[in-house]
């Protein structure tokens, strides 16, 4: 068995087959702020910490399959327990908000739900100390412009799928990777940038093009342009990334020169290649869709709190519907990559009124690809499209939140710090 073949069988390792019910998982990043509109300190010390918080999350959610992390500027990440439909989740979602609510009031700080830290400079924020973002931050530097951005000032929803099989894998990857433009316009929530109003500039999805090109954007970017082959183009894709770091026999993070597949094919010619290796090797891509042993989205700005199951339903209803599916493929197979090339290149800024593929407008293509989630979501039969159609209609008048948002403080007449935690 090659290399190749090794990291196939561990994305799909935990494939669940046609017959049983797909279950759905969401990762939700929120900023915490002080009383003075700094961010909380990230590691422990003096006074009350983002690990302290992490630790006291840990702590009081051992029985519910939910998890907690830091992201590297001391950004709150929550990981749901899988569910089998959007209610679960969202049950799961409002009893975390309950906690953290406790906590953040007791020692008087606030979260805050947005795409991008409105307020902080990068180099203001402290950085975790965990070897791999010290090493991450470093090569961020090097390989983009707003690596120091995206690290310590952004934050996302991220939603996850169980696989069910190789065929439904690539076709979930092709047809979410064809809907970044969609995803990032409708779900837009970053509408300030230093203090100030950003304008139409898709600021969360600006600051990721800048990154790194060799290990995000979107696999059309990549060469990835084919739902038939998309596992061995994306293996082949993934070999070629520059690791950041790698792992020794303990697990212990190391610093590396090596690509992700020369490091694997070293390993795996010395009989030492282990399950943690690929999945280290899989976590240092961050492309707009990513493949794990499960199926990962990352295009979305995270939202206000109570707008989170919004684009967790809407994918939902995209790609978990037979029907649907054969819909959105007979779409985007009709687009010539120069058609998805200007689609992605649309979603840069916040136009729904320019010409996309087919002539047809941006928010015509959001329209009538909103409508087939929402008949997708009717499918299920659980009662899901209210978490998207009631957001939807809202967009339709008043446009993305990132535009509301600031329509909004321009009529307050406050100063930002007050608009937003107010």
């Amino acid at each position: 068995m090659s290399v190749s073949h090794k990291v196939k069988s561990y994305i799909l390792s935990n494939s669940i087959g046609n017959n049983i019910a797909r279950k759905i998982g969401v990762e939700v990043e929120c900023f915490v702020f002080d009383k003075n509109y700094n961010r909380i300190p990230v590691n422990k010390g003096s006074i009350y910490s983002a690990s302290d918080l992490l630790e006291e999350l840990n702590s009081i959610e051992k029985i519910s399959n939910a998890s907690f992390s830091l992201e590297p500027g001391g950004q709150i990440e929550w990981a749901s327990p899988a569910c089998k439909n959007i209610q679960k989740l969202e049950e799961s979602f409002l009893a975390y908000k309950k906690k953290l609510d406790k906590i953040l009031d007791r020692e008087g700080y606030k979260s805050l739900f947005i795409g991008v830290d409105p307020l902080s400079e990068p180099d203001d924020i402290e950085l975790i100390n965990l070897m791999k973002y010290q090493l991450m931050d470093k090569n961020m530097e090097k390989r983009g412009s707003l690596g120091k951005w995206m690290m310590r000032n952004t934050c996302s929803i991220q939603i996850n799928y169980d696989i069910k099989n190789r065929k439904d894998l690539e076709e979930s990857i092709y047809i979410l990777d064809c809907l970044h433009p969609v995803l990032s316009f409708l779900f837009s929530h970053s509408p300030f940038y230093r203090g100030e109003a950003i304008g139409n500039l898709n600021l969360r999805n600006h600051i990721w093009e800048n990154t790194d090109d060799s290990r995000c954007k979107s696999l059309i970017n990549h060469g990835i342009i084919d739902e038939k082959s998309v596992l061995d183009t994306y293996i082949d894709f993934v070999f070629q990334v520059p690791g950041i770091f790698k792992l020794d026999g303990e697990n212990n993070i190391q610093k590396t020169k090596l690509s992700l597949g020369e490091d694997l094919k070293v390993k795996y010619s010395k009989g030492i290649l282990r399950q943690e290796d690929i999945k280290s090797a899989l976590h240092q891509v961050f492309t707009n869709v990513r493949l794990k042993n499960l199926i990962e989205v990352r295009d979305i700005d995270c939202l206000p709190f109570n707008n989170i199951m919004a684009p967790v339903s809407f994918v939902t209803g995209l790609i978990d519907t037979s029907i649907i599916r054969r819909k959105l493929l007979s779409t985007f197979n009709s687009w010539t990559l120069e058609d998805k090339l200007l689609w992605n290149d649309l979603a840069k800024r916040l136009r729904g009124d320019v010409d996309g593929p087919r002539g047809k407008s941006f928010l015509d293509w959001i329209n009538i690809i909103s409508q087939m989630s929402i008949d997708g979501l009717k499918a299920r039969k659980h009662g899901e499209e209210k978490y998207f159609s009631n957001f939807f209609e809202n967009i339709l008048l008043y446009g993305p939140l990132s535009f509301q948002e600031q329509n909004n403080f321009k009529k307050s007449g406050k100063h930002l710090k007050n608009y937003i935690f107010n």
